[in-house]
């Protein structure tokens, strides 16, 4: 630069700079992309030298909003900037005024930028220069959720380090909430129309607003914006400023059809070239095209198609905002239902006496009264018991403290409705979950979880999450397909990772080698609904402090209260001496009490030892030669006389229900000295011929009729009484006859029994 005052340098560079990229944009040498970049970082430079001169040493730090926060400004756009002190005494007008006259005033060689300060707390009526409290004061408690879109592209250009960082992290916090958040696609519904019924006419059959129009640049901000605010609270990676970032990311991440993002993107950047085009002729900030005017051949191709791609744009845009909820008559609705005349007094006024939580009441009441009615169509849609779901459904507003965000959300995500519909009107078990959990919907939604944290406060909360949504969404998986391998395989691999995770954890601050050997159901990969965890510390050699300090906070990290409960209750009792015996025990030393002192219930608990993490599934198979003694049997059969109960329709302690069935067959392979190929119910059954094939499949259907009770029932139960709603819910589940399931179940046990008395080794007279 000459030695020009420095107004006059900054109105000759930027003259220089934008006489450049308006002749590329008029020639089309250049791609609007990249016009746009290079035009934000010569914006980005002028405005710190400006800043630079007039705020030198004080605490204040200049920020970009809009197409120069996103990188993307077009060549005769306002610079939409802000400024933030950090407090009282960093407030300089004088300063303010020095900079708006360097960049604005106009003189014979022009100006520097149009710049627009409205994007502040407050707006227009807030302070030109906001401190750091009046900031996060504004939008912690007055935010809308235009700003909150605004803010996805808020950049920090120059200034104090501490101002900079300040205002990003809560900007941040503002803009990308924890949870999934619609209500503002209604609030996005209400301002796009505004936007159009306050511009429509100005889009002719011969002038076109590329901007302001309906499929214009707007549409495509709002919706990569909107779709960012969403869901970029579950996931940091989606908070990014750039159109095309967001666009490809959205796409990477399924939040958006391939093909949809890639025509947004070649579409934005289509109407973003014809703009830099009409404004580079005048210098003027416009967005409207005359189609009947002369224009250069690339631009009059662009327009043949333009009209079509608005269109499509407009379909898309339309889609996620969705249409606008209608009143409806929510008495008419219960009508058609036939509820009792009570339920509808006291139940359901109750539902709708809980009012919702929003500065927006007629709008979100609107929406609250079309997802109750979408709720009560769906239940009955899908044959669930209808008065069970209005109860749960009024937990789970409770629960949700009537937030009009979920009632926005549930209400536009149909599959998400249907399965919460699915799961109050079939399983209490599930929906209670929710109901005390309802923060677990954003999970269900994404069917997956964040990163696990390195803190482990953090982590202990986010095991107790993984575990209750992995119950959630396979327990909501087991209702519809019924299909056991698959439910019992999941809930054990979850409870493998929360062990692992846990442990790791733990002995980052306490070193040690101690493993956990999984025992029962869990050691044999047959966790269910409701299940204890069974299980031992093992170490490869004397314990040593830290492997007891592991142990210990092991313990009380898994059965402490979290929000939902704790994370698993834990079963130590199968230790070698029982309750009374060390925590801790040498891998050698539970080789040797095994090989030389277990007793047969012993030696059968430990067919199903695996250990959490390890390659190895039958870690203790070498005292199966020692076999059974007559005394090991007439103790094994003692022990089974006092387990079962002379009901017949126990499905667990019922003589041929589960529990006599599994102890037969682990009775069988020890008996008969033989190795099965895994530590699980299924490789014992193999190990009994085609007899043990026979049990197989009555103990599958068995469980599958008790899993399913798990779910439907609104406590723990095993026991099947045809008088209790529990019977005719579990009949309905599994689509059968009440009178045939009890048929069924009598017929199962009945040829376990027949079964059993020929292969059970118990049962043989010694």
């Amino acid at each position: 630069m000459s030695n020009l005052p420095l107004e006059e340098q900054l109105r000759k560079e930027r003259n220089e700079i934008w006489s450049r990229f308006a002749l590329a944009s008029k020639n089309n040498s250049e791609s609007a992309q990249k016009i746009c970049l290079e035009w934000s970082h010569t914006a980005d430079h002028l405005l710190k030298t400006a800043f630079h001169h007039c705020f030198s040493g004080q605490k204040v730090a200049l920020f970009a909003l809009g197409k120069l926060g996103s990188l993307e400004l077009n060549l005769s756009s306002d610079v939409d900037v802000l400024l933030v002190a950090e407090s009282e005494n960093e407030v300089s007008l004088s300063a303010l005024r020095k900079f708006q006259k360097l960049l604005t005033e106009r003189t014979f060689q022009g100006f520097v930028f149009r710049v627009d300060f409205d994007l502040r707390p407050g707006g227009k009526q807030g302070p030109l220069i906001p401190t750091l409290d009046q900031f996060k004061d504004y939008y912690g408690n007055y935010g809308e959720t235009w700003e909150r879109l605004a803010f996805v592209r808020l950049r920090a250009i120059c200034g104090d380090s501490t101002v900079e960082n300040e205002v990003l992290s809560f900007s941040k916090k503002f803009s990308f909430r924890k949870h999934l958040d619609f209500t503002l696609l209604e609030d996005l519904k209400t301002l796009r129309s505004k936007i159009q019924s306050h511009y429509w006419a100005r889009t002719t059959s011969e002038v076109i607003d590329l901007k302001l129009g309906i499929g214009g640049i707007r549409d495509v901000e709002l919706f990569a914006h909107a779709l960012q605010v969403i869901h970029g609270g579950k996931d940091p990676g989606l908070q990014v400023r750039g159109t095309t970032k967001a666009l490809d990311l959205l796409s990477q991440k399924q939040l958006l059809p391939s093909d949809e993002a890639q025509f947004l993107n070649s579409h934005y950047w289509n109407l973003r070239s014809i703009e830099n085009y009409v404004q580079a002729l005048n210098d003027e900030q416009t967005h409207l095209i005359n189609t009947q005017e002369e224009h250069p051949e690339f631009i009059l191709q662009a327009l043949k198609t333009l009209p079509s791609q608005m269109k499509r744009c407009d379909q898309i845009v339309k889609g996620l905002l969705g249409e606008a909820p209608q009143d409806i008559s929510l008495e008419e609705e219960l009508k058609k239902l036939g509820l009792a005349e009570n339920d509808i007094q006291d139940l359901w006024q109750e539902i709708l006496g809980q009012e919702v939580l929003s500065r927006n009441k007629n709008r979100d009441e609107l929406a609250r009264k079309a997802f109750l009615v979408a709720f009560l169509e769906t239940l009955r849609e899908q044959k669930g018991d209808i008065r069970r779901g209005l109860l749960l459904l009024k937990d789970f507003i409770h629960g949700t403290r009537a937030k009009a965000s979920f009632f926005s959300m549930l209400l536009r995500e149909k599959e998400l409705l249907q399965e919460l519909a699915w799961l109050f009107g079939h399983s209490p078990y599930l929906s209670r979950i929710l109901c005390n959990r309802p923060e677990l919907l954003d999970s269900f939604v994404y069917r997956m979880q964040d990163k696990l944290s390195d803190d482990l406060g953090s982590l202990l909360e986010e095991l107790a999450e993984k575990k209750l949504l992995s119950e959630v969404i396979n327990g909501s998986q087991y209702l519809e397909d019924k299909n056991l391998p698959i439910l019992v395989k999941n809930l054990t691999s979850t409870a493998d990772l929360v062990v692992e995770n846990l442990l790791r954890a733990l002995k980052r601050d306490h070193p040690s080698d101690i493993q956990v050997l999984a025992l029962g159901k869990w050691g044999g990969e047959e966790l269910g609904f409701r299940s204890d965890l069974d299980f031992i510390f093992v170490v490869p050699a004397e314990p040593t402090e830290n492997d007891f300090k592991v142990a210990k906070r092991f313990i009380t990290r898994l059965t402490e209260p979290h929000r939902g409960g704790n994370i698993y209750s834990i079963d130590m009792r199968l230790r070698p001496s029982g309750k009374a015996g060390p925590i801790v025990i040498p891998r050698k030393d539970l080789e040797d009490y095994l090989l030389k002192e277990a007793s047969g219930w012993e030696r059968q608990a430990y067919l199903k030892a695996r250990y959490i993490g390890e390659g190895e599934t039958s870690p203790f198979q070498s005292y199966i030669h020692r076999g059974l003694t007559d005394a090991d049997l007439l103790e094994l059969e003692k022990i089974r006389t006092q387990l079962v109960v002379p009901s017949a329709s126990n499905l667990k302690y019922s003589e041929g229900g589960l529990v006599d069935v599994e102890l037969a067959a682990q009775a069988f392979v020890l008996f008969h000295k033989i190795t099965p190929k895994n530590s699980n119910t299924t490789s014992f059954f193999a190990a009994m011929g085609a007899e043990g094939s026979v049990l197989q499949q009555n103990y599958d259907r068995l469980r599958q009729i008790e899993q399913m009770l798990q779910l439907v029932a609104s406590e723990s139960l095993v026991e099947l009484q045809s008088n209790h709603e529990s019977f005719q819910a579990l009949a309905l589940a599994l689509q059968i006859a009440p009178d045939e399931l009890q048929l069924e179940v009598s017929r199962l046990i009945d040829g376990n029994i027949t079964l059993l008395k020929e292969l059970d080794p118990r049962r043989q007279p010694h």
